[in-house]
């Protein structure tokens, strides 16, 4: 009788889906947390600054909101764009133009049109930023 041979698996290079053979995933997990978190926070602050300026919202006791909501969301931006260096996503890397506006805003009187102009100047980084990891990720059948 011939000895048996043991197959050894052969192993993937790619990393695929769990649930689909054959495709690749989009990115990493902690990547597409990040920049969704990052971007929810993002239009949080805005609706919120919106309501503010509009009249919605009174916020005479309430301003620490909105600083806490754009702490948060700087916050969250500035993790966001470190994952590219310890991931495999490249989708966050939209979101480092966003961060000149960051910077900027607070520095600009609230009550002028420069800061939500300067505020709305980030949103195409962040438009960016989740279609990069809606790229990435295989179609659905």
């Amino acid at each position: 009788m011939a000895p048996r041979t043991t197959r050894t698996p052969v192993r993937r290079s790619v990393p695929r889906s769990p649930g689909r053979p054959g495709t690749r995933r989009a990115g990493s997990a902690p990547a597409r947390v990040l920049v969704t978190a990052a971007t929810v926070a993002y239009l949080a602050n805005c609706a919120w600054g919106t309501a503010v300026a509009t009249g919605v919202i009174r916020t005479k006791r309430l301003r620490v909101v909105h600083h806490a909501l754009f702490v948060v969301t700087a916050t969250l931006t500035g993790a966001a764009v470190t994952t590219p260096v310890w991931t495999r996503s490249r989708a966050a890397a939209f979101l480092l133009p966003a961060l000149v506006p960051l910077a900027a805003a607070p520095r600009i009187p609230a009550r002028s049109r420069a800061h939500w102009r300067v505020a709305v100047a980030a949103a195409p980084s962040y438009l960016g930023a989740v279609l990069g990891l809606r790229a990435g990720r295989p179609e659905r059948s």
